[in-house]
């Protein structure tokens, strides 16, 4: 673990912070992504144009307010399965190659705009295939896209497959050929691999861990969502597996002893407070277990999930953090290193990264006068 750097933090140590500043400096402060699905990240307006390339789409015609109605999830929702649901509306969109590429490009826009220098952007192609359409075209549209956003607006991404459970819903011989895609894609744009959910099912985490181990050996970071819920044993078995990080990982508040595992492991906690709250993951912001792993010494970083779906961008995922949980400039600034430190990136380019986020943090600092 590289520790943030103790030049930024005796600076922003020494500086008076009211709520209003610390709100300034998360909205210009550089930061990271570190769980973000390409899929969950369009826009309302980016539905509306993609669904007027789509004749037989029932979303042809509607303002980007009507399409908001259909696509955001702004409230609370019983479970993460009511969540998923709203992704069927504009799933059957992304199946063309200039689709995907509008959609990974947008997504990079829209990141420059929050001062993110870099995002790990995770989907799997296999949903966005259709005849004529493969996986790998899927992928490659998705790479040309966040390449193409690099160069306009200076901010670096990679991609993290995601297999999916249960088999229920995605077979085996599916998840295979995910598998197969990001080993064969490792170090061409691809940076890491992941197991998200797509349905419900109670399949255990251990049941990819051979493709997980694959992974590895290929040279891919490891992540997976596990402890959104509380089901069965998949905490346990995302560290079995060694994974570098844990998406989600709610229901850590229930189980001190794996929580004290992550700490000693040093594994990044990649934490979606508006997404939990929505999911019905946690009641309340407030009751949302951040802070306390914070001060327990877990590594957390914060992250948007979905900001498309739930209409929260990072900027407001750091304000909610200051607001709700009582993260101070200092914890913001932890936050955005931490998820710098976790990248699935080549210890060179993170170097160089990381220089770049020293650079914009200071600059940030000077505009506030701290």
């Amino acid at each position: 673990m590289n520790p943030t750097p103790s030049g930024l933090r005796a600076r922003v140590r020494a500086a008076r912070w009211t709520p209003e500043r610390v709100a300034a400096f998360a909205a210009a402060m550089p930061k990271v992504e570190t769980h973000l699905h390409l899929d969950g990240a369009l826009s309302p307006e980016t539905v509306r144009l993609l669904a007027e390339t789509v004749r037989d789409s029932p979303l042809r015609g509607l303002s980007s307010a009507e399409i908001r109605r259909r696509v955001v999830v702004d409230a609370p929702r019983p479970a993460l399965a009511d969540v998923l649901a709203a992704f069927d509306a504009f799933y059957p969109l992304l199946r063309s190659a200039a689709a995907v590429e509008l959609a990974a490009y947008e997504l990079i826009r829209d990141a420059a705009r929050q001062n993110i220098l870099y995002a790990e952007v995770r989907f799997a192609p296999v949903l966005q295939a259709a005849p004529g359409f493969t996986a790998q075209n899927a992928l490659d549209a998705a790479l040309r896209g966040l390449a193409r956003g690099g160069t306009d607006f200076g901010v670096g991404s990679g991609v993290i497959i995601c297999l999916l459970r249960p088999f229920a819903a995605i077979s085996r011989e599916t998840n295979a050929e995910l598998a197969d895609l990001a080993v064969a894609c490792a170090g061409r744009g691809v940076v890491g691999l992941d197991v998200a959910d797509v349905g419900a099912g109670d399949e255990a985490l251990s049941s990819y861990g051979a493709w997980l181990r694959r992974g590895r050996a290929a040279g891919l970071g490891l992540t997976a969502h596990a402890g959104e819920a509380a089901r069965g044993r998949e905490l346990e078995d995302a560290l079995d597996l060694g994974v570098d990080r844990i998406g989600h990982g709610v229901r850590l508040q229930d189980q001190p002893d794996l929580l004290a595992e992550v700490v000693r492991r040093e594994v990044v906690l990649e934490v979606n407070l508006t997404s939990n709250l929505r999911t019905g993951a946690v009641p309340s912001y407030a009751a949302h277990p951040a802070r306390t792993w914070r001060d327990a010494g877990a590594r957390v970083t914060l992250s948007t999930d979905d900001p498309g779906v739930f209409g929260a961008d990072l900027t407001h995922e750091y304000g909610v953090a200051a607001r709700e949980l009582g993260f101070g400039a200092e914890d913001l600034l932890d936050s955005a290193w931490t998820g710098l430190d976790g990248l699935f990136l080549p210890v060179a380019e993170k170097r160089s990264l990381a220089a770049r986020f020293e650079t914009r943090a200071e600059r940030a600092l000077a505009a506030l006068g701290a």
